[in-house]
């Protein structure tokens, strides 16, 4: 279950929300739409706790965010919209890396999507010699090889080719079955994401 009470943010003088307040139950994916500008990716950052929120509380199964960050934090996993990694590092650095400091990676999982997105010939390469796309994929792997009952992923179908986007909703319509997947859309009310009806969708409007 994860639970938002009276969230709110501001960035300056502009406020992105005030007082958002939701509860997600069970496993299945929680769609969050609305506009460039709306808040989405913010209001994901709060979730996954990569932001702080200047109002209001979050909670994971019972885990508070304010009161035990790391407990929270051990329950999800985060894929955010952009690249955050050291450009020396290696596909396999990364991977490896993520893999030790969670310890709770499922090797099934991140195999498949290793060979999914066709990145075996590029483990090797470093991150500042990979496409976009490339890099996009190996975070995708990394974050959700992780077996946390929460994945919070920010626009996951991003720079992907038709063939890795298959793959990835494959994968993930088979986890939403067990966990809870969070993503964001800019479709005004999709009927489907990643092949299956939202379990619930979140409205944000532009301030």
């Amino acid at each position: 279950m994860l639970t938002a009470i009276g969230l709110s943010k501001q960035f300056g003088s502009r406020s992105i929300f005030t007082g958002l307040t939701f509860t997600w139950f069970d496993a299945g994916v929680y769609l969050i739409v609305g506009a460039n500008g709306a808040g989405k990716s913010t209001l994901l950052s709060l979730l996954a706790g990569a932001l702080t929120a200047d109002s209001g509380e979050i909670f994971l199964s019972g885990s508070s965010l304010k009161s035990h960050p790391d407990q929270f934090r051990r329950k999800l996993s985060y894929c955010p919209a952009d690249c955050p990694i050291f450009p020396f590092l290696t596909g396999r650095d990364w991977l490896a890396f993520v893999a030790s400091v969670r310890g709770d990676c499922d090797q099934a999982t991140s195999n498949r999507l290793l060979k999914a997105f066709g990145l075996e010939p590029y483990l090797d390469c470093r991150f500042d010699q990979m496409s976009l796309g490339t890099a996009r994929k190996f975070m995708l792997t990394a974050a959700i090889a992780a077996t946390a009952e929460v994945l919070i992923l920010d626009e996951p179908c991003n720079a992907l080719d038709d063939h890795s986007r298959q793959a990835l909703e494959q994968v993930l319509a088979e986890l939403a079955k067990t966990r809870l997947v969070v993503t964001a859309c800019h479709q005004a009310s999709p009927h489907q994401v990643f092949g299956i009806a939202p379990s619930a969708t979140l409205m944000l409007q532009p301030s």
